[in-house]
């Protein structure tokens, strides 16, 4: 099935990334670069990129598509309403009791917080996986690396 794609291709036209969109809502994301192999055996897909090796079951896998883009994300934070402010990500100004998610690179959910009354949440990042983190809200997404 993904075996066969057109690699070279994806790669002249400026497409980076194989993105693979489980049913679930999960997203998993592979830089081409990383050279993945895609095989497709008793009805599970395995894809090995670099030391990372992912495998959904055939029935699992919505679509596939190449982006040149990991995550989708196109909107610049350009007001104050987020910020980094000792090691936590603090929102501001979003609707009273509005969820907070924070996802794995791979599309996991790890984490949700729920804002208060004033529409304000803190996502405290020390407890958290290292690694490149999604942080979603009901007006933003942001793509952060925790160190």
């Amino acid at each position: 099935m993904l075996a066969a794609l057109p690699w070279a291709e994806c790669l002249a036209d400026g497409v980076r990334f194989l993105v693979v969109n489980g049913m679930d809502g999960t997203k998993t994301t592979f830089a081409l670069s990383d050279n993945p192999k895609v095989s497709c055996k008793s009805g599970e897909l395995t894809i090995i990129a670099g030391s990372r090796t992912f495998t959904l079951g055939l029935a699992d896998v919505q679509n596939y598509l190449f982006a040149e883009e990991p995550t989708g994300i196109e909107n610049i934070i350009k007001d104050g309403s987020v910020k980094m402010e000792n090691g936590c990500v603090v929102f501001c100004g979003l609707n009273a009791g509005s969820t907070v998610s924070v996802y794995l690179q791979d599309g996991r959910l790890i984490k949700e917080s729920k804002t208060d009354a004033d529409g304000n949440a803190i996502v405290d990042l020390s407890n958290l996986p290292k690694g490149v983190l999604i942080i979603h809200s009901n007006k933003t997404d942001i793509k952060i690396i925790n160190r």
